[in-house]
């Protein structure tokens, strides 16, 4: 290969990488809907992706209630606990699935109102015009899928789970409609799930082959998000027009997380261990055992964390969920609409974005040495 040939064709990569993963232009606008004064997050505790969002938006991490108490309110506070669902009970019996131990439905909306109505009634601030959330960003960090988890768990196939998704979406949108209505919520930030079949936990569970894409990814599993995520976008379109006034967001996490795997040599994480946990067990393609978890006895853990981008069978790493959450807010097509914010906050996350310039210029470097080699 001659070197005219060849410096083209390392231009061509350098080309292609910066525009995957450098933003061509920012999604946060200087044009102000905020700034916002408090975030206040629901879904399942062992994601910490609600203290990425309030970095974003140069907010303190929304603290768990259980530690601050209702005169902490107006501060922003996490209503996440583990492993919580959306679903009743009932639901998951009528469908052949044992009930699971939480419910998001009956216990973080609940508590969260609870304590909506002891702050507001103290400054006599209730009902629509609440000032508290005129100012705060309500963020839902993928609910349904622990829904979809605790099913596939208990022996549902890819088409018996599908079946579910309406139901399931349907109480997602009731959900945003009562913090609407009920707490007079103004911005709300609603995530779709992740593509499921890029994990290992769920790859475990539907291990045939011939579903798989060039990603290792299990192509019907990320058809089953697709579903999912399809069905929540619609729900949205449908209350942006019912409620003109409330500003309902998109965070596109499946687009986002495909972005960071296609990228991942770039980012920093190695391709052999792309579907393998890092604290997990077993001698098998994904080092996941269902019946044993991260933290039980036999169960290793390895020796650089950063290198991976799976924790355990269905939690990503911290440095994986850091990169998809800058992911997610570096590029126009993630978040729908652009999450708009002030100037000090348009500057925090062009800080965030050097990071990636940064990477970029890792690369570069690796680029001019090749052409000498």
């Amino acid at each position: 290969m001659g070197s005219s040939h060849r410096l083209f064709l390392l231009v061509l990569l350098f080309t292609c990488l910066v525009d995957h993963v450098v933003p061509s232009s920012f999604s946060l606008s200087k044009e102000s809907v905020g700034p916002f004064n408090s975030i206040y997050s629901f879904g399942d505790s062992s994601s910490s992706a609600a203290d990425h969002v309030a970095a974003t938006l140069s907010l303190p991490s929304p603290q768990p209630y259980t530690q601050r108490g209702t005169e902490f309110f107006e501060s922003g506070l996490s209503f996440a606990t583990p492993g919580a669902t959306i679903m009743k009970p009932f639901f998951f019996l009528k469908n052949g699935i044992p009930a699971p131990p939480q419910s998001h439905d009956l216990s973080q909306i609940s508590t969260f109102m609870k304590f909506f109505y002891e702050d507001c009634f103290s400054f006599h601030d209730c009902g629509r015009n609440n000032k508290v959330l005129s100012k705060a960003l309500i963020f839902m960090d993928q609910p349904g899928i622990n829904d979809y988890k605790h099913a596939f768990l208990h022996g549902k196939s890819i088409s018996e789970a599908s079946l579910l998704v309406p139901e399931v979406v349907e109480t997602i949108k009731n959900s945003i409609e009562r913090l609407i209505n009920e707490a007079g919520a103004k911005t709300l930030m609603v995530s779709g799930i992740l593509p499921v079949g890029c994990f290992p936990g769920f790859r475990t569970l539907f291990p045939e082959g011939d579903s798989i894409g060039k990603k290792r990814c299990h192509k019907g599993l990320n058809m089953f998000s697709k579903l999912h995520n399809d069905h929540l976008w619609q729900a949205i379109l449908k209350l942006r027009l019912k409620y003109p006034d409330v500003h309902i967001i998109y965070a596109d996490y499946y687009k986002a997380f495909m972005a960071v795997l296609k990228n991942h040599v770039f980012l920093g994480f190695k391709t052999n261990t792309l579907m393998k946990t890092c604290c997990g067990y077993g001698d098998g393609p994904f080092n996941f055992d269902a019946q044993k978890k991260c933290g039980e006895q036999g169960v290793a853990v390895c020796s650089d964390r950063a290198l991976y981008l799976h924790w355990d069978g269905f939690q990503l790493t911290p440095e994986a969920l850091e990169n998809l959450m800058d992911t997610l807010f570096s590029k126009k097509g993630f978040v729908f609409p652009e999450l708009k914010v002030g100037e000090e906050t348009a500057a925090a996350v062009t800080r965030r974005h050097s990071r990636i310039l940064a990477r970029v210029g890792d690369i570069s470097s690796v680029i001019r040495h090749s052409l000498f080699v």
